[in-house]
């Protein structure tokens, strides 16, 4: 991670010593807009309603288990063989059915719980894109780096080249309209 920044860094400084103006480089914090912001709250509200109903299936679902468990664990001396092999099996396919069902809901790549935050913050990210590359343009910034509270990815930032709440202010505004940009018949 270093080794990007510092190459970035080294990118950065070769292009403004080969212009006649330096670099403007500013940053944002895109935890902090996206907190600000009401309409991603209303979408993380939304997302944790969904996975609780989620994740309450899948508390049932290892009730029934632990409870099938406990009852066959009582009983399993006095079960015919049969019966005692039909008792496992169903516990195994209720297990198997339990991981599946986690695994369909919450696994870190496929799951629904991830395909549906994706799925419901890309407009909203989108338009933050664009509002914080409108904020640049306006402010005349080439550089406008995200200053993560989780991973900076900075090592020193000025407050004044702050532009987030400059975002802010322009989202709840309204204003993000789409930024032109040149097409291939006007090069």
């Amino acid at each position: 991670m270093k080794k990007i920044i510092f190459i970035a860094a080294l990118v950065i400084l070769a292009a403004s010593i080969g212009t006649s103006q330096p670099a403007k480089i500013a940053y944002v914090n895109s935890e902090t807009i996206l907190r600000e912001l009401p309409e991603a709250q209303q979408v993380k509200k939304d997302l944790e309603t969904t996975i609780k109903v989620w994740q309450d299936e899948l508390e049932r679902m290892s009730k029934e288990l632990q409870e099938g468990l406990d009852d066959y664990q009582k009983k399993q001396a006095l079960l015919d063989p049969k019966v005692k092999a039909d008792k496992e099996k169903s516990l195994q396919d209720l297990q198997q059915k339990a991981r599946e069902y986690q695994y369909q809901k919450f696994d870190q790549r496929e799951g629904e719980a991830v395909k549906l935050r994706e799925k419901k913050f890309a407009p909203i990210q989108e338009r933050v894109m664009k509002t914080i590359e409108k904020v640049a343009k306006e402010d005349g910034f080439n550089y406008v780096f995200d200053k993560l509270e989780a991973a900076t990815n900075l090592l020193y930032a000025d407050a004044k080249f702050d532009l987030t709440y400059k975002v802010i202010d322009q989202l709840k505004r309204g204003s993000a309209a789409p930024v032109p940009t040149k097409s291939k018949e006007s090069k």
